[in-house]
């Protein structure tokens, strides 16, 4: 979904690398600790800790992103004002190295470019096949540089690089992205290698915080595959063992695809007549599905970063209840401390084309906060730079809204329920008073509600409501 464009924005990075000479700069950044789900940042006083709630975007439709300078070109202050009005309501946003401006400053920049560096070094390995199996040979060959002296290395040349380079000392860092699903390639990165990368970025940067997106969907991975496979095998086989899957498969142009598997073996693909396509099950067995794998995935690469999430456009639009389901099952494979952002589409990747983005939006909505009910702390959006900007625009007054609402997202949980497609969460403050939060994920049916303290009684389909109790 993002390979073309995250190869642009890392193309243009090394080529900004490449262009820059060393820059005297020690890496403060900003100071973050983690409690009971939270990111905690530390405030500008240096005094305490407090609640952040990350809302960050990846592009920001309406605004162009370029490596011009602009300091002397009249469209400066446009520019300027466009972005910041644009960017309003997120306290994050995606940057590359060199695309940055100094009316960005006030914003937490969001830095990737490890799938780059990790397939640039892989890239150099003559003995690695190519075809259309090499990801599978790449994985495999992954597992044998831990203890590389010369990976090291390179690994903490490239990270310096990135310390050279910063845009200022507000940022923080996004793994591979969907690295249980591969980043760039067909088969999953391990979670060896992304432990590798966030023990090399943490020895140079002691302060960082890195962001861990885990899959584009919870269908299956390859990663589960070979979990699966090493429980009756000590090794994984040399060459991909196509003997154990779909034979159709061979005659796709992906034929790696046949072995995303689900935790017990069930199937992410269908093939036919050299085409692939999503195995359809009933919602019971893709919730089941999706709860398991997302926990054991979770569990598996926990040691890759700080904070967790994954993006799920087309299946949150889809079941708009599993961005809960999704929380939940991260929540269990993590523990109870570590915090969780979930993916959001920013700009109708997802949208049917005979819907509005009003319609769209209010859809999204539903989705943000039936995570935040389930415990997610933080959300990002994903942007479609293809399509015009008539669902951002749309997206961003809801967040303002959400902006609005934060104080009360911060307060104490006191409690929750989840019954089927009714979403509830009970905020208390000491000084604040007490708040509710519900949403119903039925896209079709109201929801009958009884709650002391107030006096809505019925929540329409897909409806969001907050209030004091």
């Amino acid at each position: 979904m993002k390979t073309i464009n995250y190869l642009m924005v890392t193309f243009l990075f090394f080529v900004c690398v490449a262009c820059s000479g060393p820059v005297s700069q020690t890496p403060t950044g900003l100071e973050w600790k983690y409690e009971e789900g939270w990111v905690l940042q530390k405030d500008f006083s240096g005094n305490q800790y407090e609640k952040f709630f990350a809302i960050g975007t990846w592009h920001v439709p309406g605004y162009t992103f370029t490596d011009s300078t602009e300091a002397n070109e009249p469209d400066y202050e446009k520019n300027a004002v466009l972005f910041k009005e644009r960017s309003a309501p997120f306290n994050m946003v995606f940057m590359t190295p060199g695309l940055q401006k100094d009316y960005m400053s006030d914003i937490i920049h969001i830095l990737n470019p490890f799938s780059a560096i990790l397939h640039n070094y892989l890239d150099q390995i003559p003995e690695l096949p190519k075809g259309k199996d090499k990801d599978y040979y790449r994985s495999q060959y992954m597992k044998g540089l831990m203890n590389d002296t010369n990976f090291n290395k390179y690994l903490d040349s490239e990270i310096k690089k990135i310390l050279e380079t910063l845009p200022n000392n507000k940022y923080i860092y996004s793994h591979i992205d969907e690295i249980a699903l591969g980043g760039v390639s067909k088969w999953a990165v391990p979670p060896s290698m992304g432990a590798k990368i966030n023990e090399r970025v943490k020895l140079h940067d002691p302060n960082a915080l890195v962001f861990v997106d885990l899959l584009g969907h919870c269908k299956g991975s390859t990663y589960l595959f070979e979990e699966k496979y090493l429980q009756t095998h000590d090794t994984l086989s040399k060459n991909p063992p196509y003997e154990l899957i779909d034979p159709g498969a061979l005659e796709c142009e992906i034929p790696l695809l046949g072995f995303y598997h689900a935790h017990n073996g069930l199937p992410v693909y269908q093939f036919n007549n050299g085409k692939y396509s999503y195995t359809e099950y009933d919602f019971d067995t893709l919730k089941s599905l999706w709860y398991e794998n997302t926990k054991l995935i979770a569990s598996g690469y926990k040691g890759n970063g700080d904070v967790f999430g994954i993006n799920a456009f087309r299946d949150y639009f889809a079941h708009p209840v599993l961005a809960g389901i999704t929380v939940d099952a991260l929540r269990e494979g993590l523990g109870p401390n570590v915090p969780i952002w979930i993916y959001f589409d920013g700009n109708g990747y997802a949208k049917p084309a005979n819907m509005t983005p009003k319609e769209y939006i209010e859809i999204v909505k539903c989705q943000i906060y039936t995570s935040i009910i389930h415990g997610a702390t933080g959300i990002l959006f994903w942007n479609d730079w293809s399509k015009t900007p008539e669902v951002f625009d749309t997206l961003l007054p809801m967040l303002k809204e959400l902006n609005d609402n934060l104080p009360i997202v911060k307060l104490k949980t006191i409690d929750k329920k989840v019954d089927n497609n009714l979403h509830i969460m009970i905020k208390e403050g000491k000084k604040e008073g007490k708040y509710i939060i519900v949403t119903n994920t039925s896209k079709t049916n109201k929801i009958q509600i009884d709650i002391a303290g107030i006096d809505k009684k019925e929540l329409q389909p897909l409806e969001v409501y907050v209030s004091e109790i």
